[in-house]
């Protein structure tokens, strides 16, 4: 079943946060290779011709971005199940380009399996525009020149700071992640809005993670995990108090209609009025 999942962050110096480590985390390199095989495909773009590996950018960016700087805004998305991996890396590479495309921004995305039940998408995205021009990794992070371009860093994006962006992101997904779904034949769509703005009566679902699914894999016992079975059982019993509901809404129009019938012997799609 196709569910919505999307969360994003930045990650800056100040907050303590390696853009290098990130990038080795989603792509499984480094210290993290020897969980190479929960990554499914790896992808960057729009990388500056100093960059002869996504590592080179990422570790650049640690070395020469201002103290005060932000590294890089991360996004994470769950993918549909019903697509194929095939599918899968058509969808992310399609919604990548979608946010970075306008202003050619830097990016590395990686799918992982989650263990076959919860695949997801990790995508790092740079707020430096990559505009053409030829500097070496130490300039590309310094201040941008406006009036000499070339004598300054890469120009920063404005478009991933507004509070809006979020919410445009997150709806993005939805309408490209529905295409993809109905591209492939699918039934199953997702949906950005809330459960109250869907006007659906659930509790909302927590999303695992890579993390939790393994530690629960090897029988270790998460507090998230188990809050995430409380809120399933916890949905299931809402459902089944739904569906008594809509029996007992059913029940009460048809004697509705049987007591507005009954003097005439007329009998509503053959149900006979006691």
């Amino acid at each position: 079943m196709a569910i919505y999942h999307l969360t994003a962050k930045t990650g800056s110096r100040n907050g303590g946060q390696s853009a290098k480590a990130k990038a080795d985390y989603i792509q499984r390199e480094g210290r993290y290779s020897r969980d190479r095989a929960e990554v499914l495909h790896t992808q960057s773009g729009h990388l500056p011709e100093w960059a002869e590996r996504p590592a080179d950018y990422w570790d650049a960016a640690d070395l020469y971005e201002r103290a005060n700087g932000r590294l890089f805004k991360e996004v994470e998305f769950a993918l549909p199940v019903e697509l194929t991996l095939d599918q899968q890396r058509e969808l992310v590479d399609e919604f990548a380009r979608h946010l970075t495309e306008g202003e050619r921004l830097p990016y590395t995305l990686a799918i992982h399996a989650g263990k076959g039940e919860n695949p997801h998408c990790h995508l790092m995205i740079s707020e430096r525009k990559n505009d053409g021009i030829k500097r070496p990794a130490d300039q590309w992070f310094k201040r941008h020149n406006a009036k000499q371009p070339e004598r300054g860093g890469a120009q920063k994006s404005e478009s991933l700071k507004p509070k809006g962006w979020l919410e445009q992101t997150r709806e993005a997904w939805a309408d490209h992640a529905n295409r993809a779904l109905e591209r492939a034949g699918h039934d199953a769509r997702i949906d950005h809005r809330t459960l109250e703005a869907q006007g659906i009566e659930r509790l909302p679902g927590i999303h695992l993670g890579p993390n939790v699914v393994e530690m629960e894999g090897r029988g270790i016992r998460t507090e998230r995990a188990d809050t995430a079975l409380a809120i399933d059982t916890a949905n299931g019993q809402i459902i089944d108090l739904q569906e008594y509901r809509e029996v007992i809404e059913h029940e009460r129009d048809r004697q509705s209609e049987c007591a507005i019938n009954t003097g005439t012997g007329f009998s509503m799609a053959g149900i006979q009025c006691l």
